[in-house]
């Protein structure tokens, strides 16, 4: 009975790896690697994977970035290193810099409305499109 539920679990695990699997960088949509080159050119982008036709770049030190289909980016961590918040608009920069001016953000995610964001001190906050920051909160 042992050995059934062993391969069926090993089976299982293989399938999801499978399914995740890594790609080549040339079958990565032309924006998403146009968006790290840009905006993340001192990190070493060295692999990339495609789950459910989503991909994630993976960049030496811990840097993934989660894009769709179309290569637009839907999600940046640093792997708890601070990353750069350059590509989204200024009047957002700025309201997330004068409430939190000595705060370094490791994670955000674009939602349908906002952007959530995690800072190294594991603070969370929400602002939408317009530069409000409408949720705060500790991790």
């Amino acid at each position: 009975m042992r050995k059934i539920i062993y391969t069926i679990l090993t089976l299982s695990v293989l399938s999801v790896y499978a399914y995740c699997g890594s790609v080549a960088l040339s079958e990565v949509p032309d924006a998403a690697i146009a968006f790290a080159d840009k905006y993340f050119a001192d990190y070493y982008l060295y692999r990339a994977t495609e789950m459910g036709g989503s991909y994630t770049l993976i960049f030496k030190g811990g840097l993934k970035i989660y894009v769709n289909y179309n290569g637009e980016w839907k999600s940046i961590s640093g792997g708890g290193e601070e990353i750069s918040i350059d590509y989204i608009e200024d009047n957002i920069k700025n309201a997330i810099k004068k409430e939190f001016p000595d705060e370094k953000i490791i994670s955000i995610k674009k939602n349908r409305k906002d952007y959530s964001i995690e800072f190294k001190s594991r603070r969370k906050i929400v602002v939408d499109f317009e530069g409000n920051i409408t949720k705060k909160g500790r991790g």
